[in-house]
């Protein structure tokens, strides 16, 4: 590795390289996101791989935007790299045929609002995905909630602790005539009312509610992937966000 970065951010994460069959793969901290392949013998440079881009601020400091790998390891058949990154996001490097795809992608689940009734809790949560990279992120809408409608089990509802089981549809899957496309920069966002599908009873509450679910059939074929949210429930409505505008 050479060119250590600027000192206005912590230093990255050290990568032991990786051989194997000969071949040395390594990360350097001259190129973020770029995976070298190295003959082990010679130290004659064979390949390398932009693996992620992302999009930087021109108007912020740079340096502490720059995204390293934050682990590298060979999968089970030895014939892929995992790399996850600073961010999170985890990514998956053919190595014949020197093509990286997504394996992971995050999502943003917060509780939009919440009404508390005789019969159980009105509630609804907002949904977002941020498309970070600098090329076209595609998004399969039944399984973002396109429009707010669930037609599958995408997310995992907990109250007090307990696992709430999903009494909404389950559609058969077929591919979409066409995807959700997030240009660089865009953010799909989506309010999902959960009331009938992961319905609570009434009463005070600990409602922990997390996103997780597979992008099918698109390009981007990866695993969309939230953080659990933990939210109190009283005997008072709660209201976080405003109405989002209209499509």
């Amino acid at each position: 590795m050479t060119d250590h970065p600027s000192a206005s951010r912590p230093p990255p994460p050290v990568i032991a390289p990786i051989t194997r069959d000969g071949v040395r793969y390594e990360s350097r901290w001259s190129h973020n996101g770029v995976l070298f392949a190295v003959d082990e013998k010679s130290g004659k440079p064979l390949w390398q791989l932009e693996v992620y881009k992302y999009l930087v601020d021109e108007q912020a400091e740079t340096d502490v935007q720059v995204v390293f790998f934050k682990s590298m390891a060979l999968d089970a058949t030895g014939t892929s790299m995992l790399i996850e990154d600073e961010v999170g996001v985890r990514h998956l490097v053919d190595l014949k045929t020197h093509e990286a795809k997504l394996l992971t992608w995050p999502v943003a689940v917060s509780l939009f609002e919440a009404t508390p009734g005789p019969d159980g809790w009105k509630y609804s949560v907002e949904l977002k995905i941020s498309n970070s990279l600098t090329r076209m992120l595609q998004l399969d809408g039944p399984s973002v909630a396109e429009k707010g409608k669930l037609s599958n089990n995408l997310f995992q509802v907990e109250v007090d602790g307990q696992r709430i089981a999903y009494q909404g549809m389950m559609a058969k899957r077929a591919p979409p005539g066409r995807f959700i496309e997030l240009k660089p920069g865009a953010t799909y966002r989506t309010v999902v009312e959960l009331s009938s599908e992961y319905p609570v009873p009434p009463g005070e509450h600990r409602l922990t509610v997390k996103f997780s679910h597979h992008n099918h059939f698109s390009p981007d074929d990866c695993q969309l992937e939230s953080k659990p949210v933990t939210s109190e429930l009283g005997d008072s409505p709660i209201r976080r966000m405003p109405k989002p505008p209209k499509p």
